[in-house]
């Protein structure tokens, strides 16, 4: 009886032991301002999804206790849009993290895995791009600064040497996670607010040997955050720099990728569903904010109508130098019955008069709504808006043309406008 009872209390402990083998977990301590939960995501075809989250205390500790469904590599962050508040690392079943998120970036402390050591040491190279690419609100970064950093990282990264852990299935992965994630940085860079853009003879080689096709049939994007996004980004960049294309050919891509994109794709392309949801047309997702003198508006109540929005903030100077250009544009269009400009503000609920004034001071154009506190949970996570300004085009139909559209400063945006209006 004794003997029966050791045994199946031998038993009980190995299948404790081996069940807290598959749980890993993470410890941290968030220094960069207070948010209320930090999560963790999988990445699923490309696409983040949550699968922990940890509330965090007042001294910005947090933690995570979580059973993997896979081996492969996560993200830690405050929320799937944010992209300047989220870092990418790598878990096998039963592995520990240990990390501080500082002002600016992070820093591994105590114990910590192999691969995550590596995690690390790419981090720590990339980040004066990413620092340039990402966190660029007030550092006015334009590609005279960028494009040789950039090629002297590429130079550089061609020495970098490979992960040798004793893990292969991530030593071999990380190699590619290495070209796609210097690949994002860098088409990040030139599709963010800037001071100043590159004309098309701006752009050095790296953009200009952008393999489209061979983008297509990288299935490894599909274990990268926004992965999807990122190849379309890719497409938007070659069609910008092929210069066997005309002007008007250009714009005809930029005002319909949907037909162009999975056209100069082949049989082999990867996801193709995913990518046909992320560019064909579907109905704007709605909304509805108060305007100035508190009447509540929503973007379905100018269905009939062209709608270009911009999603902007009182204390965002790359949203603030917008405004000559789209003031601009808004007069180049105005009195055009088909056509409305819509300004919606992301200032927090408290700041809704400064929102005023500064309504008053500027003479913004078209029409102005005020989102607040609502504006995460009705417009940034529906949008998927990683950053502002922000600007999307919906079509006469309530069709979604674009979630990212041009800016105003940009040269391509009243090609894709005229060509929603219906103009030859």
């Amino acid at each position: 009886m004794k003997k029966t009872a050791l045994i199946l209390l031998l038993a009980l402990l190995e299948a404790g032991y081996g069940f807290s083998q598959n749980i890993s977990i993470v410890n941290g301590v968030w220094e960069r301002g207070k948010p209320g939960s930090v999560q963790l995501y999988s990445i699923d075809g490309g696409s983040l999804r949550r699968e922990a989250i940890s509330p965090v205390k007042e001294d910005g500790v947090f933690s995570f206790r979580f059973e993997l469904a896979q081996e492969g590599y996560y993200v830690i962050g405050l929320s799937p849009s944010d992209i300047k508040d989220r870092y990418i690392f790598y878990f096998k079943p039963g592995d520990a993290l240990n990390l501080r998120v500082l002002a600016d970036s992070y820093e591994l402390t105590g114990e910590n895995t192999p691969e995550n050591k590596e995690m690390a040491r790419w981090h720590d190279f990339i980040f004066p791009l990413e620092d340039k690419a990402v966190y660029y609100y007030g550092k006015n970064s334009t590609y005279e600064d960028f494009f040789p950093l950039l090629e002297e990282k590429l130079k550089e990264s061609e020495a970098y040497s490979p992960a040798n852990t004793p893990n292969r299935i991530f030593n071999n992965s990380f190699e590619d996670f290495k070209r796609n994630d210097f690949l994002y940085n860098a088409v990040m860079f030139v599709q963010t607010p800037r001071s100043i853009h590159p004309k098309e003879s701006d752009f050095v080689d790296y953009y200009k040997k952008i393999n489209f096709p061979a983008l297509t049939k990288n299935s490894s994007l599909l274990n990268y955050p926004d992965g999807i996004s990122l190849l379309l980004r890719c497409y938007l960049i070659t069609v910008t720099l092929d210069s066997s294309l005309s002007e008007e050919q250009k714009n005809e891509r930029y005002s319909n990728p949907v037909a162009y994109l999975l056209d100069s794709a082949d049989e082999d392309l990867i996801a193709g569903d995913a990518i046909k949801g992320e560019v064909e047309q579907r109905d704007a997702i709605d909304f509805k904010f108060a305007d100035v003198n508190g009447k509540e508006t929503a973007l379905s109540d100018f269905k009939g109508k062209v709608v270009y929005i911009d999603i902007w903030a009182t204390w965002c100077a790359p949203c603030r130098r917008e405004f000559p250009f789209l003031k601009k544009l808004e007069s180049e269009y105005h009195g055009n019955k088909d056509m409305v400009f819509i300004g919606v503000s992301v200032d927090r609920s408290r700041d809704q008069q400064i929102w005023k004034d500064f309504l008053i001071k500027e003479s913004l154009p078209g029409v102005q709504l005020f989102a607040g506190d609502a504006a995460n949970k009705s417009l940034i996570k529906p949008y998927k808006i990683n950053g502002i300004p922000r600007f999307i085009l919906v079509g006469k139909d309530g069709k979604l043309i674009f979630a990212d559209a041009p800016r105003p400063s940009s040269g391509k945006i009243r090609a894709v406008i005229d060509e929603a209006l219906g103009y030859d």
